[in-house]
């Protein structure tokens, strides 16, 4: 078995989202996630809560790590935000629809050998990406009217009866839309379903 050509440090706001950007890294063999806080990383991760403009995550990241190549998971930024993660390393800016395995494994690789780039340019990427008029919706046709029913304020037990699903259905529904999209909650869920114009 060959070494990883890449090690990569994960830093999240939350375990949830650590553990599904962890599971979504370990797919590639090039890849290897190191124990947060241990340092010798080549790239960095930072998983902002969407809201948060300040940073906090890619702050601690570069604290522990360095300033390293790093890929940044947030929601839109203001100027200061872009500029913040220009300096700190970041190469690619994500917002959190966009995190899929196939797409986070390939940013981290390029990231390593990626040229700096500035706050313009980490803008006008994160924005291509989310206006994209090419990307289609990700969310599944059951996932969707799950999350409408969920938006008119339906509960569990309420969906199922409606779609004819056990509530244990539903659940696992909603879990694995999330987990793929890398959504934390229901609410986020909802959210991102009605900025995608679904809901």
């Amino acid at each position: 078995m060959s070494a990883p050509d890449i090690r990569v440090a994960v830093y999240t706001a939350d375990p949830l989202t650590l553990a599904g950007l962890v599971g979504m890294l370990s797919r590639a063999a090039a890849l290897e996630v190191v124990p947060p806080g241990v340092r010798g990383a080549d790239v960095l991760v930072a998983a902002e809560d969407p809201a948060d403009h300040e940073l906090p995550v890619l702050r601690r990241a570069v604290t522990e790590q360095g300033v390293l190549p790093g890929v940044l998971i947030a929601g839109p930024l203001p100027p200061a935000g872009y500029r913040s993660a220009a300096t700190s390393g970041v190469r690619c800016a994500l917002p959190r629809l966009e995190v899929r395995p196939e797409r986070l494994i390939a940013e981290v690789t390029s990231a390593r050998t990626a040229v700096a780039t500035s706050a313009v340019r980490l803008a006008a990427g994160y924005d291509a990406l989310v206006s994209g008029p090419d990307e289609p919706s990700r969310f599944h046709e059951r996932e969707i009217r799950v999350l409408r029913m969920i938006a008119e304020g339906r509960d569990t037990a309420e969906i199922g009866e409606a779609m004819g699903y056990s509530q244990r259905t539903i659940k696992n529904i909603l879990h694995q839309a999330q987990h793929r999209l890398a959504l934390r909650n229901r609410a986020e869920a909802v959210a991102a379903a009605i900025r995608a114009g679904l809901i």
